[in-house]
């Protein structure tokens, strides 16, 4: 994780502004992208093109450039902040774009943060292509069952664990099928308008968030960012036991509804953590070739920190670099 962190900072992201955008998935998708690897980096490329278009679409109004080429790298999550199976990308992605210069070298122009409508339209882009492209094959509400149910015919048992998880249900032992018990002080309704963050957007169960933004000089922040994108799926530092034996998980943050802390029984713990388990050959791997704009583009004010390039084992790893599409 850190040192992955150190490596994206230090040799592939130019100085330049990064922003994060986050993809929620619907709960009705996240079943099959949790084991359909295919499927999700098919959605991971519809995000990431709608993103780069939005970007490139404001270039062309806001600074009049009609060709440029923007950069990213790719985080896939599994998990929620309560152990759930719950598949989501996490982009960091270059504030601007990139287009040649008099000399046909790559110059970087910054664009200014997105409104919340430019979010909105994302959400709304990125729900509308993904739907086109479940009909496309065949997972559609219409789409033949045998496909659909692929994991439910050759694997049950995995089957059982990933939907319980992820309608937070309890997956093994005598209290199958019941609720996860959750902790914490439930919120007066009226208050949740409160909570809305900007550049924030919901469109069919797809859910975009843009407000975290790094500038270009904070590497430290953006290094901070990176870790935590990389992160591993529990933090043991939040995991305690409880006198009766259960063990207790306390949310990073509270949810909307209150809740603070889940409980789960031992047996109902491991099958939270088998569901966050990539399935064989399930975790994208593939990274896309390296090209002459992105090396430019990276090399380019590339700061120098003293540390030196070594071969890394990391634990986490980008789910894909896009470079100059």
């Amino acid at each position: 994780m850190a040192e992955t962190a150190a490596h994206l900072v230090d040799h592939v992201f130019p100085i330049v502004p990064v922003r994060q955008w986050v993809l929620s998935i619907p709960f009705a998708l996240r079943y099959r992208l949790a084991y359909d690897s295919g499927l999700l980096s098919d959605v991971l490329n519809v995000f990431i093109r709608v993103v780069f278009g939005e970007l490139r679409r404001r270039a062309r109004e806001l600074l009049g450039l009609k060709l440029s080429q923007c950069g990213a790298v790719t985080f896939v999550q599994r998990c929620g902040d309560a152990l759930n199976l719950a598949p989501h990308f996490h982009s960091l992605v270059i504030q601007g774009v990139y287009a040649a210069d008099e000399n046909g070298q790559p110059e970087f122009h910054e664009l200014p943060p997105p409104e919340d409508a430019d979010v909105v339209r994302v959400a709304a882009l990125v729900a509308q292509r993904v739907e086109s492209l479940l009909k496309r094959r065949g997972l559609g509400p219409d789409g033949d069952s045998d496909t659909a149910e692929a994991l439910s015919r050759d694997e049950p048992g995995l089957a059982a664990i990933y939907s319980a998880s992820i309608r937070g249900r309890i997956g093994l032992g005598p209290h199958a099928g019941n609720r996860v018990l959750t902790l914490g002080d439930q919120v007066d309704g009226d208050s949740l308008d409160s909570l809305q963050s900007p550049r924030c957007a919901a469109v069919s169960g797809f859910s975009v968030h843009a407000n975290v933004s790094i500038d270009a000089r904070d590497r430290l922040r953006l290094e901070r960012l990176a870790r935590y994108v990389s992160r591993p799926a529990v933090s043991t530092e939040r995991l305690s036991e409880l006198p009766d034996g259960r063990l207790l998980y306390r949310l990073k943050r509270r949810w909307r509804n209150g809740t603070t802390e889940v409980v789960f029984e031992r047996s109902d713990f491991i099958a939270k953590l088998a569901a966050l388990a990539p399935a064989p050959r399930a975790q994208p791997s593939d990274v896309p070739r390296d090209s002459r704009s992105r090396r430019h583009m990276a090399s380019s004010n590339r700061p120098h920190t003293g540390r030196a390039l070594r071969r890394m084992r990391p634990r986490s790893h980008p789910a894909g670099i896009h470079p100059a599409q």
